[in-house]
This record gives structure tokens, C-alpha cells and sequence, in this order.
């Protein structure tokens, strides 16, 4: 299994409906980015949340998701050519730092 964690840093000016559809189409990429060898999900597992720690070592994050993948070269197409991934990525551009 590989593990591919994602942190975000939000612009401060972003809604809370923009943050809430973006939240909720990140969680939804575990049923919608598929395989391109056996069409089923990518991601083995989806884990997300809020950074609670008080240590000052978060540099403005304050999300972060942890995902499974069953092999690198099921996460090197995730992250390179899967299109739900890809457009999830280009919607998300511009709510970051």
C-alpha cells in the first residue's frame, strides 16, 4: 500500500460554501477516480480533518487527507492523468495559497 497525504492551505477569503462543495468533491474522489485498468476506485482508503495541534510547525495548513493507493503506479496516475482528479485539482487551484 502506498500512502499519499495532502495538505491545503486555504485562502482567508474563501467561503464556507466553497470550502464545504470543495471538501465535500475531495471525500467524493474515493467512488469517482477509477482505474484506468480495472475501472475501480484508486483510492483504498480516504481519511480527512482539521489540524488541531497547537504546534507552531503548520505553516497555514489547516486540512490535511490521507489516502491509500494500491501500488505507486496506481497513485502516479491519480495524480498525473485520472480526469476527476485532475479537474478536481483545477477547480481547486484558485481557494489556495
Amino acid at each position: 500500500t502506498i500512502t499519499h497525504i495532502v495538505l491545503f492551505k486555504y485562502k482567508p477569503d474563501i467561503s464556507w460554501e466553497a470550502f464545504e462543495k470543495h471538501f465535500e468533491q475531495f471525500m467524493g474522489l474515493k467512488q469517482k477516480s477509477l482505474s484506468k485498468k480495472t475501472g475501480k476506485p484508486l483510492i483504498k482508503s480516504l481519511k480527512a480533518g482539521k489540524n488541531r495541534s497547537w504546534e507552531p510547525f503548520s505553516k497555514g495548513m489547516t486540512h490535511g487527507f490521507v489516502l491509500e493507493f494500491e501500488s505507486q503506479e496506481e497513485l502516479d496516475y491519480y495524480l498525473t492523468a485520472e480526469p476527476v482528479h485532475l479537474e478536481f485539482s483545477k477547480n481547486a487551484a484558485p481557494l489556495m495559497l
